[in-house]
């Protein structure tokens, strides 16, 4: 396995390591990153404070950031740090996706996604996997039960259908305006129905059955770029 040292050339402990592995694998699997009860788990870590301490070593280090008072805000921020045998220029550039930035995508009120590339991120394979990648700005906050807050970025793989339970970007049409829509929500069934479910509450589920989707939620980039 290959070594991973900090800014001090501290090398990490087989815990902190764990700690790292899990996050990175739950957010390309899941598309928000996990809870530190969650992670607790995975590391076999029993008490919150324990989890607690060693998300704050690492980010003293330099390996994780996160945000304050919101919940599932643990970003793995220091991917480079991995000290694998030297790769060539091709090696690097299939552990890279480049994926634009086109736009905004709602998570409350829906608006309209403008398909107008903003910049290309270069991103690891390793978060976003494969496939046909985007990556959208959030506005609302109707999805910050999951994670995904307003201002975050998105990373979409493009796909007309995803699994009931996933959080996905579906197009739906404005029934005043009948502009075409963009938004992120999970996607349900219901009595045969199609939902688009928020995660928060204050926010009423979004009739499915005339929209579809565009994509599933590959990776949450924490507070934007």
């Amino acid at each position: 396995m290959p070594r991973l040292v900090g800014p001090a050339e501290r090398e990490l402990t087989p815990v902190q390591r764990a700690i790292l592995d899990f996050v990175l694998d739950y957010t390309r699997v899941s598309g928000y990153p996990p809870s530190y009860l969650e992670i607790g788990d995975a590391v076999n870590l029993k008490t919150s404070s324990a989890v607690s301490y060693q998300i704050g070593v690492l980010e003293m280090m330099g390996y994780l950031s996160r945000q304050p008072g919101r919940p599932r805000s643990i970003v793995v921020t220091a991917l480079n740090r991995w000290d694998p045998p030297p790769a060539s220029a091709g090696d690097h550039d299939h552990d890279v996706a480049c994926v634009p930035l086109v736009g905004r995508i709602a998570a409350g009120g829906p608006i309209l996604a403008f398909e107008d590339i903003e910049e290309n991120l270069p991103l690891p394979r390793s978060l976003v996997g494969h496939g046909d990648l985007v990556a959208l700005r959030v506005r609302g906050d109707s999805m910050i039960g999951a994670g995904i807050y307003h201002g975050d970025v998105v990373v979409i793989r493009k796909q007309c259908r995803v699994e009931i339970g996933e959080n996905a970007a579906a197009m739906i049409k404005d029934e005043v305006t009948g502009d075409l829509e963009a938004t992120v929500k999970e996607y349900r069934v219901y009595n045969g129905h199609k939902w688009l479910m928020p995660h928060n509450p204050a926010y009423p589920p979004i009739p499915g059955d005339n929209a579809w989707i565009i994509g599933k939620v590959k990776a949450v980039l924490r507070g934007g770029l």
